[in-house]
């Protein structure tokens, strides 16, 4: 059987208010030439069953793992499966606008090789009372280099990736502080900038939700913020050493300034 254009990965813990919503943002695809992964990271809510209840079984599939381990975990059992030309990631609680798969497809298909990611514009909700509350839409920046996405904040959505390039880089690495639970998406793209780049599409694509349990509060921006320091500090020496990174804290989340560094190793 001839593998799909684009896989749909939906990582999963705990979602059940929400992954319906989230499945159905998947079924109302313009785009029809796509796969849907669900993996869930043994949740101990009614997600499984929410979504057994919404699969397609000619076009979806679920995947409950064994063994709690967190994100990269997830994404790493995920990325075994998937045979498309691309994939992008949907968290379990967002969702995408219905034209989201034959936009990114087709700006990905007019794109060279070494174009990893494309991504979009995203629309910010806070879920309070049982309804979603609009919030504001990000246009995160189209990054002329690999240096301006090391000191812009935040991070970029929806994530559609080319493949062969995530199995290039051998997916998602682990790291010692948490052993791969957090900040799966920033150490991926700053990987993926040593030999590739990326491309922003201007249309409000992703669906973003804020419902208090999201893991990027900012109740954990203090470990957060020592996990950029790390990821940044390994990709400037593996990038030569061309700038080092000066690091502030101006309210919750880290700031970084890149200073050229002379030969000789001064800046």
């Amino acid at each position: 059987m001839k593998p799909k254009m684009v896989t749909i990965i939906v990582p999963a813990y705990n979602k059940a208010p929400f992954i319906a919503q989230t499945i159905q943002s998947i079924r109302n695809q313009t785009y029809k030439d796509w796969e849907l992964i669900v993996v869930d990271d043994l949740s101990t809510d009614d997600t499984v069953n929410v979504v057994k209840k919404n699969l397609d079984p000619k076009k979806m599939k679920i995947i409950q793992r064994k063994k709690n381990e967190g994100i990269c975990h997830v994404l790493n059992d995920a990325l075994k499966h998937i045979n498309s030309k691309y994939f992008i990631q949907v968290d379990g609680d967002d969702w995408i606008s219905p034209e989201t798969l034959e936009v990114l497809v087709k700006r990905m298909e007019a794109e060279p090789p070494t174009t990893a990611l494309a991504y979009a514009n995203c629309v910010h909700w806070y879920y309070k009372n049982k309804k979603d509350h609009f919030h504001k839409i990000v246009k995160p920046k189209d990054f002329k280099n690999r240096y301006e996405f090391v000191t812009t904040p935040g991070m970029v959505f929806p994530r559609f990736y080319r493949t062969e390039c995530v199995k290039k880089v051998g997916g998602w690495e682990m790291d010692d502080l948490t052993n791969g639970k957090l900040l799966e998406d920033r150490r991926m793209l700053l990987r993926l900038l040593d030999e590739h780049t990326f491309t922003h599409v201007d249309s409000n694509l992703y669906n973003f939700r804020y419902h208090g349990k999201n893991l990027s509060h900012s109740k954990n921006a203090g470990l957060y913020n020592e996990l950029v320091k790390h990821f940044t500090d390994q990709a400037l020496k593996r990038w030569g050493n061309s700038y080092r990174a000066d690091y502030s804290v101006p309210s919750h989340w880290l700031r970084i300034n890149l200073v050229p560094v002379k030969k000789g190793g001064k800046s």
